[in-house]
C-alpha cells in the first residue's frame, strides 16, 4: 500500500486486492469532497477529506459500545454503490414531535424511516406490554443504537442474547417478565411498513428472531451483523437451516445460503462484505449527476441537490506503460448537517499475482 496522496484532484491511494473474479489487481482509489446547496450542483470543496485508514465510532467509541459512524474507505473492490447518510432527524419547522417521517431518495428510489421520540415498555402480567406514548423531540440521531435490536441479558442471565442484525440497537426481548420488559427502551427508528407492536416485541425464545423487524437506519450497516457477516462465510446461531429470512426474500442473500454455508459450499469470503450501506441504500451503479433529495434531515425540511456529474480519469503505470482505468462510483457518503458530500471512484488494474511483485518496477499513477 502507498502512502494517500493529497492532489487538486482529490485524495489518491493505491491498494492491492481482489476484485470478484479473483483477479489479483492494484486499486487506484479517488476521493473528493463537495459543497452541498439546496436546489443546485454539488459544487468542490477547496480540501478533501482524507481517506478513512479504519472504522470511527460515534461518540468517539469502540466496537464494544459504539456503532461505526464512518466506515473504512481503503478496500480494493466494491461489488455494489453505498450511499450513506451521516446526520439527524429534525422536527418539521423545529417544532418538538412525537413522530415523523425522514427519507433519502436517490435515482427512483427512496427510503422512509419512521422516527419516534423515547419509548418505554410496561409490563402487564399474562398481557403482552404495553407501550408508552412517544416523548416529543426536535432532533434525533440517524444512528443504529437508536434502530430495532441489542441484547438481552436479563431474560437468561447465563445465556445472554444478541440480536443477530444490530447488537447495539434497543427493543429486545426474549420473556415477559417484570425483569425484562418493564422499563425497556424502545426503538426511535422503525420501517413505518413494520412496525414493532406490543404482540411482537417478546420472542418467547431466542430462536423467534428471524420474524423480528430489520434494524432501520441511513449509514454504516457493520460487518457483524446479519446479513453482512454471511458475506463473511458466518451465519447467526439460533435460526433453522430450512428457515427462510427476510433478507433472502428481499434478495439480499442467496437462497438457502445457511445451509450452503453449513456444508462449507459457499466461499469464506466474498467481496459484497465491503459494501456496507443500509438496507435500501446498495444499487448496483450510480452514474454521479442523480438529484438527491433529503427530507426531515435538515432544519428546513427539504434539502435538495445534485451529485456533480464529474468522474476522475486516472492512469496507472506500473512497468509496461500508462494504463486509463476506469473510475466506477462506489460510495456516496452525505452528511447533511456539514452541508458536504464525498464521493469515491475506483479503477482497478489487474496484474500477475503476488509472485510477480518483486519483478515490478514502477507503480505511478496520475489523476485529473
Amino acid at each position: 500500500m502507498t502512502n494517500a496522496m493529497s492532489t487538486a484532484n482529490g485524495v489518491v491511494e493505491i491498494v492491492p486486492g481482489k476484485n470478484d473474479r479473483g483477479d489479483h489487481i492494484f486499486s487506484v482509489i479517488v476521493k473528493r469532497t463537495f459543497r452541498i446547496k439546496h436546489g443546485s450542483a454539488a459544487e468542490r470543496c477547496a480540501v478533501d477529506h482524507e481517506l478513512r485508514q479504519t472504522n470511527a465510532y460515534y461518540d468517539d467509541g469502540d466496537p464494544e459500545w459504539s456503532t461505526v459512524q464512518y466506515e473504512y474507505e481503503l478496500a480494493p473492490y466494491k461489488p455494489l454503490v453505498d450511499i450513506v447518510v451521516i446526520g439527524k432527524a429534525y422536527a418539521p419547522g423545529g417544532e418538538p414531535a412525537a413522530r415523523m417521517t425522514a427519507s433519502v431518495r436517490v435515482a427512483g428510489r427512496e427510503k422512509c424511516i419512521a422516527v419516534f421520540g423515547d419509548r418505554e415498555c410496561q409490563y402487564r402480567e399474562n398481557m403482552p406490554p404495553a407501550i408508552s406514548e412517544p416523548k416529543p423531540f426536535t432532533e434525533m440521531e440517524i444512528r443504529y443504537e437508536r434502530a430495532y435490536g441489542g441484547r438481552d441479558q436479563t431474560s437468561d442471565p447465563n445465556i445472554p442474547f444478541f440480536y443477530p442484525r444490530n447488537y447495539m440497537g434497543t427493543g429486545i426481548a426474549l420473556r415477559n417478565t417484570n425483569e425484562t420488559i418493564q422499563g425497556l427502551a424502545l426503538p426511535n427508528l422503525e420501517d413505518p411498513d413494520d412496525l414493532l407492536t406490543p404482540e411482537r416485541i417478546v420472542l418467547e425464545g431466542p430462536e423467534g428472531w428471524p420474524k423480528q423487524p430489520l434494524p432501520q437506519g441511513f449509514g454504516w450497516f457493520q460487518h457483524a451483523w446479519y446479513p453482512r457477516c454471511a458475506f463473511a462465510g458466518s451465519y447467526p446461531a439460533y435460526v433453522d437451516v430450512d428457515t427462510v429470512t427476510t433478507e433472502e426474500r428481499l434478495g439480499l442473500l442467496p437462497k438457502n445460503h445457511i445451509a450452503l454455508a453449513k456444508q462449507f459450499k459457499l466461499p469464506g469470503y466474498q467481496p459484497r462484505l465491503n459494501n456496507g450501506a443500509s438496507h435500501g441504500m446498495l444499487f448496483s451503479a450510480i452514474k454521479g449527476d442523480e438529484t438527491v433529495s433529503l427530507r426531515g434531515l435538515s432544519p428546513d425540511g427539504l434539502l435538495e441537490f445534485a451529485l456533480p456529474g464529474e468522474t476522475p480519469e486516472i492512469t496507472l503505470d506500473i512497468g509496461f506503460g500508462a494504463q486509463k482505468l476506469e473510475a466506477r462510483l462506489d460510495t456516496v457518503s452525505i452528511r447533511p448537517d456539514d452541508l458536504e458530500v464525498d464521493l469515491i471512484w475506483r479503477g482497478a488494474c489487474v496484474y500477475q499475482g503476488y509472485s510477480w511483485l518483486p519483478q515490478m518496477k514502477r507503480l505511478d499513477v496520475e489523476v485529473h
